[in-house]
């Protein structure tokens, strides 16, 4: 059961101020050390993209054959402030994301260790833009994307 590691992740997440570093930091507390963290920035702000690396037991990693399993935490958007105050929908795959690293790492540090290596990435931001859509309600992520009004203020 990954109860706890989803816990823990969404109180690291849930915050104005978190970034891919201080992500970054909990996975490697969590035993897993091929963590990487890119930022990336434009004009209305940043987000760090992160990918970790979890070797397996036969994985590619250490030479071995065995196939390797992909994560992707889409919508990292945490938040969309000043918008929407707090953890928004859109950060689900991000938490997904870093709820299943920390679990692999967990199960690592006991002694579970999958036959084939584990690749998760992510992208964490905590001030996701939004836009205004066709009725000039405030979107985001998942509404923007779908083409659907979100909630209007």
């Amino acid at each position: 059961m990954a109860l706890k590691q989803v816990m823990e992740a969404y109180e690291l997440l849930d915050s104005a101020y978190v970034d891919g570093y201080e992500v970054a930091g909990l996975l490697k507390k969590a035993g897993l050390e091929d963590v990487e963290v890119k930022r990336i920035a434009g004009a209305k702000g940043s987000t760090d993209f992160i990918k970790v690396k979890v070797p397996g037991s036969n994985g590619k990693v250490k030479g071995g054959s065995a196939p390797t399993l992909g994560v992707i935490g889409r919508l990292g958007g945490l938040g969309a402030r000043p918008e929407r105050i707090g953890f928004v929908s859109d950060g689900d795959g991000a938490l997904a994301a870093v709820a299943i690293a920390l679990k692999l790492g967990t199960m690592q540090k006991k002694g579970d260790i999958l036959a084939g290596d584990v690749i998760i990435a992510t992208h964490i931001c905590p001030n996701a833009p939004t836009r205004r859509g066709f009725n000039g309600c405030s979107r985001s992520g998942r509404a923007a994307a779908a083409g659907t009004a979100g909630e209007c203020s």
